[in-house]
């Protein structure tokens, strides 16, 4: 049997952007694969006949292929002159019965997304800029103008707001997320939401819109509103203006329901209930305790994916359930299970009694998927031959019985022979609010292939089983460190081939902030790889676009006067301590976890001489090791591996 080699990912498929058309007789979807000569990622659109499930085309590669549906027979996809200096989304209107061109339009302004309103009109979600907030009405002559104008300050950044901002976005400082009605013939803009409004979630009921966001100048809190529209008249009311983080809103039975929470039980990080809103008043109308999203982790996806959906005026779902991602649909009876499988859902459309998946199970990689009848079929098989013949390890499942009991994994090393010893791994997720599951894990099994056990659990804090079980306030590095700890304990006693003296421990964003605290809290890791990490809150909170949400979340006595608590919970305080080899990972561009979290690591191991080295990518962000490019991530992943061969074996 063959192993995983460290480059094995640049020749998996990526799958994403599962698309109906709106007559439900064509099925689209987005496969990405790897392009190496030019560092980046390559993708083409594949179509399916529903009835058939036969493949009716695949469209030619590009480097970006990003689809919307909008008639029976045909989609729109975004076909951007990279040539043109103007602000502008270029549409092509494609045909789903061979894949043809049919005619073409471009709006001035970046589009998020577009669907169809009515025959007549467009719903564009789309980003404008509060010093450029008219560019969208502009003549072509006049947008020319203001962008030369604007050229003036490229090499300066005026920030007066806040967040300034945001990983993986750049410079977010006055760019508003806007509605917009757009003509389908004369493609003329029509704007539905105040400039000043940062539009966070919307939904559409015949002539009725529904939004929420934060209408802001200056400061963007945590705490939402929410408007009502009649998009032909115009006319706008305020639905809630009170004190709730939402999470989204949306029609179902002609009611306005809204996702969110008062934050009164566990703080910020509170899974958000359903409401009913009527006269200004959350009534609940369902309760819940799990995030309304996919949380469970892996590093073999790329692409646009959803995470909610409205068939036949009900509303679906992905939610973390203990270790799985599963569909949801929201009844009159709470929240039903419709899809349940151990392993991932990452994307998925309803069609009558069947839902189309993009899946990850049986430690396979992405594949498109079908249920009916409660049974799921497998209908592509883009990833089948590049792990035939190849050592998978299959994770075995180890709980850590103790009061609130601890899941977790353990992947074999290949030609595993028990009479033998090895040195392991430990991998901790990021998060914390995220979790580990059965799906497969290129770099865990990369290791697995190299001789390693790798092994990893959902501690304390983690997603998919509860608000109480999730609950990190006051607790970073306590109570979750014991849970490693403990985990790392039993691990070690059930697999006596495992060798004490050669444990390694790794983790990315909260994992690398727990990798910085295990090194400076015990010398039992033989070498740590520290990537994307945090070293200091007070740095953390006041120069990141996390920024305030920790102390908050954390419901600190004083918000603006805890530097005592953040210090106490940074592990910078702790690094006189450290005698761990670390390696840090980090992305220049992160804006989420800032390269100077690992710079003050470093320069303190260094200064005591303790084995260190960083190595920081530029043009990457905080998701290098998930969407960053391709010779980057296989640096990244030799990096880590030779930090591990050098004091591990």
């Amino acid at each position: 049997m063959k192993s995983i080699q460290l480059d094995l990912f640049t020749r998996y498929r990526f799958l994403s952007d599962l698309t109906l058309s709106l007559d439900e007789s064509r099925l689209a979807y987005v496969e990405s694969r790897t392009d190496l000569e030019n560092n980046d990622y390559q993708q083409r659109m594949h179509v399916m006949d529903t009835k058939s499930r036969q493949e009716v085309f695949a469209g030619e590669w590009m480097k970006r292929c990003v689809i919307y549906p909008l008639d029976d027979d045909s989609l729109l996809m975004v076909r951007n002159d990279e040539k043109n200096p103007l602000i502008h989304t270029r549409f092509v209107r494609i045909s789903l019965s061979d894949g043809k061109e049919c005619d073409s339009f471009s709006l001035p302004c970046i589009v998020n997304k577009i669907e169809v309103f009515n025959e007549d009109y467009y719903l564009v979600n789309a980003v404008i800029q509060r010093s450029l907030p008219h560019y969208h009405h502009l003549s072509e002559e006049e947008q020319k103008q203001a962008l030369e104008n604007k050229k003036k300050d490229d090499d300066y950044i005026i920030l007066d707001e806040y967040p300034f901002f945001f990983n993986g976005e750049g410079i977010i400082n006055g760019n508003r997320s806007t509605l917009l009605l757009v003509n389908r013939k004369t493609h003329e803009v029509k704007d539905l939401v105040k400039e000043t409004i940062d539009v966070e979630s919307y939904d559409i009921c015949g002539d009725e819109l529904v939004y929420c966001g934060v209408d802001y100048t200056s400061f963007k809190g945590k705490w939402s509103h929410v408007w009502k529209m009649n998009v032909v008249s115009g006319d706008t009311s305020v639905l809630f203006d009170d004190v709730m983080q939402i999470s989204r809103v949306f029609f179902q039975d002609q009611k306005v329901i809204v996702l969110g929470t008062f934050a009164k039980e566990y703080g910020a990080m509170e899974a958000a209930k359903f409401y009913e809103l009527r006269d200004k008043t959350m009534y609940l109308v369902a309760d819940n305790e799990y995030s309304m999203y996919n949380s469970v982790g892996s590093d073999c996806r790329f692409g646009r994916v959803k995470n909610f959906l409205k068939k036949n005026d009900q509303a679906y779902f992905i939610t973390t359930d203990g270790s799985r991602s599963i569909v949801v649909r929201l009844t009159d009876h709470g929240l039903e299970k419709v899809v349940d499988f151990e392993g991932s859902c990452d994307d998925f459309v309803v069609k009558d009694d069947e839902i189309y998946l993009i899946a990850m199970k049986d430690q396979k990689l992405q594949e498109v998927y079908v249920q009916k009848d409660d049974k799921l079929e497998q209908l592509t098989c883009l990833n089948e031959e590049v792990l035939k013949d190849v050592y998978v390890a299959h994770p075995e499942k180890v709980i850590l019985d103790k009061e609130t009991p601890i899941v977790g994994w353990v992947l074999k090393p290949k030609d595993y022979d028990p009479h033998q010893s090895y040195p392991a791994i430990m991998d901790i997720h990021g998060g914390p609010k995220t979790a580990y599951g059965e799906v497969y894990y290129h770099e865990m099994q990369a290791w697995a292939n190299l001789g390693y056990f790798v092994f990893f659990c959902n501690p304390r804090g983690s997603d998919g089983r509860g608000n109480a079980f999730a609950d990190l306030r006051r607790n970073f590095g306590k109570i979750d460190y014991e849970d490693l700890m403990d985990f790392c304990d039993l691990v070690l006693k059930l697999y006596p081939a495992i060798d004490k003296e050669r444990l390694g421990v790794t983790g990315g964003s909260y994992g690398g902030y727990m990798t910085n605290w295990i090194v400076g809290h015990t010398d039992r890791f033989k070498a740590a790889a520290s990537q994307r990490s945090i070293s200091n809150w007070i740095s953390e909170v006041c120069a990141s676009d996390y920024g305030i949400d920790f102390p908050i979340e954390q419901e600190f006595d004083d918000l603006y006067d805890c530097q005592q608590e953040l210090w106490d919970m940074s592990p910078l305080k702790y690094v006189n301590h450290v005698k761990t080899p670390t390696l840090f990972i980090h992305s220049i561009e992160d804006y989420r976890c800032p390269v100077w979290e690992a710079l003050q690591m470093y320069t303190a191991l260094k200064c005591r001489k303790v084995e260190t080295k960083l190595v920081a990518f530029k043009g990457e962000n905080h998701e290098l090791s998930r969407s960053g490019k391709p010779l980057h991530r296989l640096r990244r992943l030799n990096e880590i591996t030779q930090w591990m061969e050098k004091y591990l074996k």
